[in-house]
């Protein structure tokens, strides 16, 4: 894992086209929101999600349900599938 404050510039290293691909899908997306997707395309647990952004379940669970609505993706759907692809 990196320093918090490198997260995006390291990121984009690894995963070069990600963050403009996922903004072509929804320009929409909030910073966090945008955040939670590139650790979820990392593979970070949704454990481990929370405690490096240091917020709640609940607001983990608000932030998936507003990227997977922005995202238009149902139920069955997989969020991780989908950021895979990008």
């Amino acid at each position: 894992m990196f320093a918090a404050q490198n997260f995006e510039f390291e990121f984009a290293k690894i995963y070069p086209n990600f963050t403009k691909n996922l903004i072509n899908l929804n320009g929409g997306l909030t910073y966090n929101e945008v955040k939670v997707c590139m650790l979820i395309r990392m593979a970070y647990s949704n454990k481990q999600i929370l405690k490096l952004m240091n917020i709640s379940d609940s607001t983990l669970f608000n932030l998936r349900s507003g990227i997977r609505k922005k995202l238009n993706l149902d139920r069955d759907q997989s969020l991780f599938t989908l950021l895979s692809k990008l």
